[in-house]
């Protein structure tokens, strides 16, 4: 029996973390996560991760930086950069490092199905890129956007 893909997740905020966290890990994927760009590197200079999920807003870095720090140690790994707002120049930018830009929040569904598309080396339909825990968009607050 091959053993479970892993995934690392990167997320400031605790509660989308924690329930990407769970949904994964009901799904069959081996998940560590980290709060903040300082903590993923640590983990990411420890495990080899079959894909990194990060949230763009890392504080002074972003979900961008690590995906290009990471590329050089792990240069095969799919990469999901998740962002509340829409960004073409940020979105193209993720496309060049072989990255997913994708909105959230994301349903349980199309997050799984981004992953499994990532992990395939192929694109998720345009159905699985909109708006972690049902299936309704939330509403985004001010501060979120920062």
């Amino acid at each position: 029996m091959a053993s479970p893909r892993s995934v690392v997740v990167v997320d400031g905020n605790g509660p989308d973390r924690t329930n990407t966290v769970t949904l994964l890990e009901a799904a069959g994927y081996r998940v560590r996560s980290a709060r903040s760009f300082d903590e993923a590197k640590t983990l990411l200079a420890a495990e080899r991760p079959d894909i990194l999920i990060t949230e763009l807003r890392l504080g002074q870095y972003n979900g961008l930086h690590l995906v290009l720090r990471t590329r050089t140690d792990h240069p095969h790994m799919a990469a999901l950069v998740t962002s509340r707002v829409a960004d073409p120049v940020l979105e193209a930018e993720a496309t060049r490092h072989r990255a997913q830009f994708i909105l959230s929040p994301l349903s349980a569904t199309q997050l799984l199905h981004a992953v499994a598309a990532s992990l395939d080396g192929s694109t998720p339909p345009p159905a699985a890129v909109p708006s972690i825990a049902n299936d309704a968009p939330k509403p985004v607050a001010p501060q979120e956007l920062c």
